[in-house]
C-alpha cells in the first residue's frame, strides 16, 4: 500500500494543498484573490473536492475564498488547474529521484 500524506497551509491569498508520496510531491496552489467564483472548477471536479465558499460573507465584502478545497477528497488530478479561466489554480509536481541521482525534477502544470 502506498503511503500518501496530505497537508494544507495558507500563505497570504494562496491556499497550498500538498500531497506527498515516495515518488512525488504535488502542490496545488489556489490564489483565491484571482478567483471570480464562477464555480467551473466546482462543477467539473471528479471527486467533488471543491465547493462554493461562504457566499454571504463574500457578498458582504469579507475576505473569504470563493472556493473551498476538501483535502480528503482531492485526488490532485489537475482538472481545476486546466479549466480555470482566471488561472487561480496552479500545480507543481516534484518527482523524487532515487538517492543516487542529485536533484529532484519539478514540473508545473
Amino acid at each position: 500500500m502506498m503511503d500518501i500524506v496530505k497537508d494544507m497551509e495558507v500563505e497570504g491569498s494562496h491556499i497550498l494543498a500538498k500531497q506527498k508520496t515516495k515518488e512525488t510531491e504535488k502542490v496545488l496552489d489556489y490564489d483565491y484573490k484571482k478567483c471570480a467564483g464562477c464555480s467551473i472548477c466546482v462543477d467539473l471536479c471528479p471527486k467533488k473536492a471543491l465547493q462554493e465558499g461562504p457566499l454571504q460573507e463574500i457578498a458582504k465584502g469579507l475576505d473569504a475564498p470563493p472556493v473551498l478545497i476538501d483535502l480528503d477528497r482531492c485526488a490532485f488530478c489537475g482538472m481545476c488547474v486546466n479549466f480555470c479561466p482566471l488561472k487561480a489554480f496552479q500545480m507543481k509536481i516534484i518527482k523524487k529521484l532515487p538517492a543516487e541521482e542529485k536533484s529532484p525534477e519539478a514540473q508545473e502544470i
